[in-house]
């Protein structure tokens, strides 16, 4: 009998126990709603440099799918109170934490020193070895090329890239086969092995020309380490204001040779640190750079945002002074402009030709350099597009009805492959 009640006080435990389990879990959960909904949602995650998920509308279909409630915990997560503020502080952490491991670890490894090699005198360039190592930050896909202070990426394998270019180059061609076509390859650290790059081709740019056979193809040129230091960021994997504006000197070399590009009529430093995206992933903030940009004179022109005219990028609050000092802000984003499903600009120039641009955000950068050669030209994201427009894009559509002439694909090797930018068949 006694043992009945000890067991009978047991479950009335247990279930006391997970009654105020529960209820303490909704009281929390209907807190941070109540909160979230008194601050409102936010838009986008500056140390994640990520558009942030937002709560979904409810729908039968979905939530009898398990759509909905993986929308509504993504939201949560996303949009929790001092959620930013957690992340930063764990990501810190970790930094701090697996750093320690690594000095240690390195400390007891002998360290190879940089060494350069010739080919044989025989071959008409000489071609750099080098033998330096490529130390990882905070234990993650980030590293130190030696002793630089640069962060950066270790290069992919174009052998295990080769499939993935390969079904792009065929869809593309086949979706632009129309069209007047060109590709231009942006180089990043993820495309170049700093101990074997040279002077000649990147073996990436070489590939994709064969497999883009029918479009005319270009890409930034990076000849040794020191030259990608001067067109990146320390901290970001955006190419800065130098490598940007090769880049659209290349492009309009490419696409319309005899055009002349606006040249810049100065070189602005403003008074704020640049910690780019690969700091805030790391919660490494030991470089510091100021951010840079070129000014340009620029004709008039309409701007329009997701179909609505709006403006694009905030150069007028920077020279005014209005941008934030906050560490880790994203100043390649908020000086150039975001990144949208649609960007588009007009310069009413009917005897030119409309120019369609499928590109991430390294395109921002240089959107209304290359847009002033043109009459109309529309910047596509693919990443949001369905998102915001609920529907795939549709290439020849959108180049029927708007009277496209040419086509630029602009993109880097990571996302050339990692399945963001391709085309609904």
């Amino acid at each position: 009998m006694e043992r009945h009640l000890q067991t009978r006080a047991k479950k009335k435990k247990g279930i006391l126990i997970n009654f105020v389990f529960l209820l303490a879990s909704f009281i929390m959960i209907f807190g941070f709603i109540i909160v979230i909904l008194i601050r409102g949602q936010k838009e986008k995650s500056v140390i994640e440099n990520r558009p942030l998920a937002k709560f979904p509308k409810f729908s039968f279909n979905d939530f009898f799918q398990g759509k909905y409630q993986e929308d509504l915990e993504k939201s949560l997560s996303d949009q929790m109170p001092c959620g930013q503020s957690i992340k930063t502080a764990m990501t810190s952490w970790k930094s701090e934490t697996i750093g320690n491991l690594q000095t240690k670890l390195v400390a007891n490894i002998e360290t190879n020193e940089p060494v350069e090699q010739l080919n044989e005198p025989n071959e008409d360039k000489p071609k750099e070895v080098r033998k330096i190592r490529y130390i990882p930050i905070s234990g993650g896909s980030v590293y130190h090329y030696g002793d630089s202070p640069y962060m950066v990426f270790k290069c992919k394998s174009l052998e295990n890239s080769k499939t993935k270019i390969d079904e792009m180059a065929e869809s593309y061609q086949k979706h632009f086969e129309d069209i007047d076509s060109y590709f231009y390859f942006v180089n990043i650290s993820k495309s170049i092995d700093f101990n074997k790059v040279d002077e000649t081709e990147n073996e990436f740019l070489t590939y994709i020309k064969q497999a883009f056979s029918d479009f005319q193809c270009d890409g930034l040129k990076i000849d040794s380490y020191e030259q990608y230091m001067d067109y990146f960021y320390e901290t970001d994997h955006h190419w800065n204001y130098k490598g940007s504006y090769q880049g659209y000197k290349d492009i309009i070399n490419l696409m319309l040779p005899e055009e002349n590009v606006l040249e810049p009529i100065e070189t602005k430093t403003f008074d704020t640190y640049y910690y780019g995206s690969n700091a805030r992933t790391t919660a490494v903030y030991t470089n510091k750079e100021k951010f840079t940009v070129y000014d340009f004179k620029i004709p008039k022109h309409t701007t329009y945002v997701n179909g609505s005219v709006s403006g694009y990028g905030n150069r007028d609050m920077y020279y005014n002074n209005g941008y934030s000092t906050e560490k880790g802000y994203n100043h390649y984003g908020a000086f150039y402009g975001g990144d949208f499903a649609e960007v588009s600009f007009d310069f009413k120039q009917p005897e030119k030709e409309n120019l369609l641009v499928i590109a991430p955000s390294y395109s921002n950068a240089i959107n209304k350099l290359v847009a002033s050669h043109f009459n109309k030209t529309y910047y596509i994201d693919l990443r949001h597009y369905q998102n915001t427009y609920g529907k795939a894009f549709n290439p020849e559509e959108f180049c029927r009805k708007n009277k496209i002439g040419k086509f630029l694909f602009l993109i880097s090797i990571d996302h050339l492959t990692n399945g963001n930018f391709e085309l609904a068949n």
